[in-house]
């Protein structure tokens, strides 16, 4: 077998550079491939393979606020607790009336990182906004939005990072998509499985047991499965309901933080870490006075070449509401 040494430097970066355009263009519009928990930090020397295949999955990073470090304030209840929670609350909330030439509208907010090179990146923010109409037979609508960077990492090399930046900027995708079952991006925005999961919660464990894979460990693969269809907007409140509970018997998650405020709402976040990851974890956001899932985010526990320790390295929030047009 012959083996060659990973690229360093320039080499490295000319190496990553069309990694970087190929898979901004293929994560357009595609949110049910993303895995936010098993999402890893890329920064090392042999960061052009481990690049590819976390960008081709969406799972990009970004900074949004200031965390404090984990355990630092007290905490007033368990995970299984808030979900428990939430579940109940669920189960009196009826989901948006969509009625004849209305739309059923989902807002996805997110900031997340473009890799710049091995150890630097800008921060952008962009958005995916999802109109579903009430006739969902007929066309769906896909509004793109990506912002300029807000910031560029690591703050010491700030400005050698922005004028990569502007020397080379790749930005997400813009602009206007339409498609039937909101196929956007080739499939349906909305998960063919949300039908056939079951209502019941421990019939829905059994479920989500049974059809979970990948990930570092069947508890985050079942998790993954979970929150991947939470974050569509479109899991009905019986479902959704049942969804948390699933999320309260899974062994390894705790409260990581008794407030966390995503695009102005606030809830609790619930993170699990798994061995492998660089101590990083993810966070679930959910309000468990309402039952609403808000979002979730990403976290570095530890420090690396780009990122200090407790930096949101992703952050996506969920909105969904009805309106009476579509662009």
């Amino acid at each position: 077998m012959i083996t060659v040494p990973p690229p360093e430097g320039p080499a490295l970066d000319d190496a990553v550079t069309p990694i970087r355009r190929e898979v901004l263009a293929r994560t357009v519009g595609h949110r049910r491939t993303r895995s936010r928990w098993t999402l890893g930090v890329v920064g090392s020397v042999a960061a052009v393979t481990a690049l590819a295949t976390v960008l081709v999955a969406g799972d990009l990073t970004g900074t949004t606020e200031h965390v404090p470090v984990v355990g630092s304030a007290p905490q007033a209840a368990t995970a299984a607790e808030v979900f428990r929670r939430a579940a109940d609350a669920t189960v009196h909330t009826s989901d948006p009336v969509v009625g004849p030439g209305q739309y059923l509208e989902v807002d996805v907010q997110e900031q997340s990182q473009v890799f710049l090179g091995p150890d630097s990146s800008a921060l952008v923010p962009y958005s995916l906004t999802v109109y579903r109409p009430a006739d969902t037979s007929v066309e769906w609508t896909l509004v793109r939005t990506s912002g300029e960077p807000v910031a560029y990492f690591p703050s010491d090399r700030a400005a050698e990072v922005e004028a990569a930046w502007k020397a080379d900027p790749a930005g997400y995708p813009t602009g206007t998509v339409r498609a039937l079952d909101g196929a956007f991006s080739g499939d349906p925005w909305t998960p063919a499985d949300l039908a056939a999961m079951p209502r019941d919660p421990d019939a829905l464990y059994d479920w989500v047991a049974a059809h979970a894979s990948g990930s570092s460990s069947h508890e985050e693969a079942m998790t993954v499965l979970v929150t991947d269809r939470l974050a569509t907007g479109m899991v009905p409140a019986d479902l959704r309901s049942a969804m948390y509970q699933v999320l309260a018997r899974i062994p390894g998650a705790t409260v990581t933080h008794d407030a966390v405020t995503l695009d102005g709402r606030t809830g609790v976040g619930i993170g699990r870490t798994e061995a492998g990851r660089g101590d990083e974890y993810t966070e679930v956001v959910v309000d468990p006075t309402t039952g609403d899932f808000i979002g979730m985010r990403s976290i570095a526990g530890r420090a690396t070449r780009a990122f200090p320790a407790g930096t949101v390295l992703d952050s996506k929030s969920v909105t969904t509401s009805v309106v009476d047009t579509a662009p």
